[in-house]
């Protein structure tokens, strides 16, 4: 066999094994009972998005503290989230703000059509006009920056 047709033959088998592994993640995304809100922090900053903390979930508290990551079931669910936003991103001024609210004021509110299969990465977002505003809470909004299909149990 030459060389040319023994390279387009791995080739050709990479593209379908490729394709075969495309469609089970998918079906196994699909098949998924469950789907996950990730606060994991990898948000980009140059989107101004941040870390966020996940307080609670439909008013219950979520799970472990420690974690980073929350399997809920498909449907509608309210997530209480807080902000960590870097403090450099404030005057000293802004921070000492942020600092002295009252803790259920530093609260806000985001709903979640959770699909199975699918993990939702939540961040806060730094609105930079609203800067000036960190007694209102105005600084920041909760976000769902990015969705993935990841089989969830």
């Amino acid at each position: 066999m030459s060389l040319n047709k023994e390279h387009n033959m791995h080739h050709r088998t990479l593209r379908l094994a490729l394709a075969g592994l495309a469609l089970c993640l998918g079906a196994s995304a699909q098949a998924s009972t469950c789907g996950r809100i990730s606060t994991f922090d990898i948000a980009p900053r140059t989107e101004n998005l941040f870390a966020a903390v996940l307080i609670a979930v439909n008013g219950n508290l979520p799970g472990p503290t420690t974690a980073d990551q929350w399997r809920l079931p498909p449907g509608r669910h309210t997530l209480t989230v807080a902000e960590a936003i870097d403090a450099n991103r404030f005057l000293a001024s802004q921070n000492r703000e942020r600092d002295g609210r009252r803790t259920r004021d530093r609260y806000k509110t985001l709903v979640v059509e959770v699909e199975p299969g699918i993990t939702y990465r939540l961040a806060a977002r730094l609105i930079p006009e609203g800067r000036s505003l960190v007694r209102r809470n105005a600084h920041w909004e909760p976000v769902i920056w990015k969705q993935s299909p990841e089989p969830c149990g």
